[in-house]
């Protein structure tokens, strides 16, 4: 039977049901309070924040033990969180809502292309408190053990701390054991060489994503930089993506615009 008081933590993924991070996390973050997990029944890795709207989602319950509870959906990571909320927290929302732990790094610009940092972000919308874990290993056999260990401390450290409304989050694990943790800003990059060519059975062309992120900024001061080093880093991202310094000068110059025709 589930205890009334405990804080109620949801938790989803990008990689899906069987991930090993999400076994991880959830291992961690259930001493904490009432976990319900609600994950993608597969890998929805790159889902960013996409939501699905021309087909019908399912939820299942797969697990129901005290205090846990895990469900596998037919959705995007995003999808689970909205999913979770209008449906198994119309009473009560959670208290926390942790996302990962991710096979591999969510640091400079995969922020817009991360499907956990997308879950995180819908609870943020929301107006929950929530956390995105990310490891910079995609390796099958990829040890979660200090990322887990860093989740559970921030999440409790969150559960007794408030955190700004619309501001998540985002946690990252370099390969080994961390040297510490920096509190940091997101690199502004991009990724180069995208793309490896080959070719497929029937000797037609085919592109695998592959690539790596550089910096386009210069700032040594970046949760790419700290990572690299080997820091676990700890950045807070928001949903307003408004350039507040160009506003004003773009009002200036375009608000007196009139349509061509």
């Amino acid at each position: 039977m589930n205890q009334p008081n405990l804080p109620k933590i949801l938790i989803s993924n990008d990689d899906g049901i069987h991930a090993p991070g999400l076994t991880a996390l959830i291992e961690a973050l259930r001493p904490l309070g009432e976990v319900i997990a609600v994950a993608p029944d597969g890998p929805r890795s790159g889902a960013s924040s996409s939501i699905t709207s021309i087909v019908p989602l399912t939820i299942k319950q797969v697990i129901k033990e005290q205090n846990f509870s895990l469900y596998r959906t037919t959705g995007t990571p995003t999808d689970c969180i909205k999913l979770a909320l209008n449906v198994l927290f119309n009473d009560r929302l959670p208290d926390l809502v942790v996302a990962g732990i991710n096979h591999g790094r969510n640091d400079g610009v995969c922020v817009l292309y991360s499907g956990t940092i997308g879950a995180a972000l819908e609870a943020t919308i929301a107006g929950i408190p929530s956390l995105a874990v990310s490891l910079n290993d995609h390796s099958e056999e990829a040890n979660m053990h200090y990322a887990a260990g860093y989740a559970r401390a921030v999440a409790d450290w969150m559960l007794h701390n408030p955190t700004p409304i619309h501001t998540m989050l985002s946690l990252n694990l370099p390969l080994e054991e961390p040297k510490g943790m920096k509190v940091c800003k997101q690199a502004v990059g991009k990724f180069v060489n995208e793309y490896h060519e080959s070719e497929n059975g029937r000797g037609g062309r085919v592109y695998w994503m592959t690539g790596h992120q550089v910096k386009t900024v210069e700032d040594e001061a970046t949760d790419f930089d700290f990572l690299g080093e080997g820091f676990a880093t700890l950045t807070p991202i928001q949903i307003d993506m408004t350039n507040h310094s160009y506003l004003n000068e773009l009002r200036g110059k375009m608000e007196h615009i009139k349509p061509i025709f």
